[in-house]
């Protein structure tokens, strides 16, 4: 599988990508854009759904990188960071991401300890479909990311990912790792090659295919 460093779109592509809304519940619209959730239920199942499947420790990709690449930060932790693609799963009407994050700085103590915010990291991937032109982002049981600034600030509140970073940065030590999910709508088409966008400004996972849940 390659990788590459960011994705990248022309930007007559960019005019034509759709991206999917946040909220669960509902189907899809001749637009390709997820109608809004009426209430909790489609979290809960969303939830379930990605929880179902249990963890796992499959590879599917994996790439290292400087701990100073994302957002900046006033300290940087340092050292490297490293992404895991362990899966990228559909059942039924969701799509569940599972991947995993490692930081290692052989210059500080093995209980040195770090957060994600200081890593550049906030878990809220973006899927790009490159075959179909159309993009997806974390399922929220409120607002939507197609909404106006209040939507779209209620829609980052209720994200259904794990952990949530959300106006928190969880930790992790030295040579450890976080492992975490994010649950999307499932593809609307058949075809679909996602690029994987785990972290804004982080390398991209390409050309992976999503599969059944098992």
């Amino acid at each position: 599988m390659s990788n590459r460093s960011r994705t990248v779109l022309v930007p007559v592509a960019l005019a034509v990508l759709i991206a999917l809304s946040g909220c669960t519940g509902g189907g899809g619209t001749a637009g390709g854009t997820a109608s809004k959730a009426s209430g909790s239920g489609g979290s809960s199942d969303a939830t379930k759904s990605s929880s179902s499947a249990g963890t796992t420790t499959a590879v599917i990709a994996e790439q290292t990188f400087p701990a100073t690449v994302g957002q900046a930060a006033s300290k940087p932790p340092g050292g490297t960071v490293t992404t895991t693609l362990r899966a990228l799963e559909v059942s039924g009407k969701t799509m569940t991401l599972r991947w995993a994050i490692r930081w290692d700085n052989p210059d500080k103590a093995k209980d040195a300890i770090t957060g994600l915010h200081e890593l550049g990291a906030t878990n809220s991937p973006v899927l790009t479909d490159t075959v179909n032109l159309k993009q997806y982002r974390p399922l929220c049981s409120e607002g939507s990311w197609q909404g106006g600034p209040s939507d779209v600030g209620s829609c980052i509140v209720s994200v259904i990912v794990s952990p949530n970073t959300y106006g928190s940065s969880p930790q992790l030590t030295n040579h450890s790792t976080i492992e975490a999910w994010a649950v999307f709508a499932a593809p609307q088409d058949k075809d679909a090659k996602v690029d994987v966008l785990v972290v804004d400004g982080w390398p991209t996972f390409s050309a992976v295919t999503p599969t059944a849940a098992k």
